[in-house]
């Protein structure tokens, strides 16, 4: 949201109350989908429910292909769309920290807000770990800092890492996105209960795989890469012990709007 309030689409008051708009209709999903229930997220590790699976790779080819269409109708600027940077070493143990922590618990940080809203004491407790967890690692930081900082790669893309347009990568994010989707309900035909699972309309499957592949193939083929070209600026760490340096975008300036309840932006650093 940040890239459409930076094109003054709207103030800096009302992209909160956007924003606390879209957070309710998201965790009102998540719950209608049965992600407030640690045995339909854990059942992924067991191969019988898929469906954590199959939404997180959905909102992946959401954003991709809906980040380029945005784009490409001048919605959106994506040079101005903030990428964190990539520490390798330290994002693969926290992945798996993350993923050690989601078989135990039973829940990711969002989903334990979920279960917690709707009155689980498990997810409670869950909070409470992982809060008592983020604190615990600030304390530690400056003994975790050089691992934190390791195998820093700075800003890293597919379509540069891959050298491919962004509208290639859209197309094959696309394709795989299908072809993991056909894997996992075989899987969980093999394994889960048929009762528990969705059913779903073998006709509107194919017209939505059939759309999806549409879209992916106009981007592969019709996206201009200029808009593209210029990489987010994100400035890597500085060395212990030293202030970082501010990097100047060389971005075409856009004015900020005014806000009408006397929030006044006084350091913007992206979205």
């Amino acid at each position: 949201m940040g890239p459409l309030y930076k094109f003054g689409w709207f103030d800096f008051a009302y992209s909160f109350q956007i924003a606390g708009l879209v957070g309710f209709f998201f965790g009102f999903v998540l719950e209608r989908a049965g992600f407030g229930d640690a045995r339909k997220l854990t059942a992924i590790f067991y191969l019988r429910d898929f469906a954590v699976l199959k939404v997180m790779f959905t909102a992946i080819v959401v954003c991709s292909l809906g980040l380029l269409y945005f784009s490409l109708f001048g919605w959106i600027d994506l040079a101005r769309v903030h990428i964190l940077p990539t520490y390798i070493w330290p994002q693969i143990v926290g992945g798996l920290i993350l993923g050690v922590g989601f078989v135990m618990g039973g829940y990711c940080p969002t989903t334990s807000i979920v279960a917690t809203v709707t009155g689980k004491l498990d997810g409670l407790i869950f909070i409470v770990g992982m809060m008592l967890g983020s604190i615990i690692f600030a304390e530690l930081f400056p003994l975790l800092q050089s691992f934190y900082e390791a195998g820093g790669m700075g800003t890293v893309r597919l379509p540069d890492l891959f050298h491919l347009s962004p509208g290639v990568i859209a197309l094959l994010i696309s394709l795989m996105a299908l072809g993991v989707y056909w894997v996992a309900e075989r899987v969980e035909q093999k394994f889960g209960n048929p009762d528990e699972l969705p059913k779903g309309s073998p006709k509107a499957k194919r017209i939505a795989a059939g759309i999806l592949v549409l879209l992916g193939l106009i981007l592969a083929v019709g996206y201009p890469e200029e808009r593209y070209a210029q990489k987010p600026v994100t400035a890597l760490l500085p060395p212990k012990g030293e202030k970082a340096t501010p990097i100047e975008q060389k971005t075409a300036p856009v004015e900020k709007p005014k806000s009408a309840s006397g929030f006044k932006i006084v350091e913007d650093e992206g979205c």
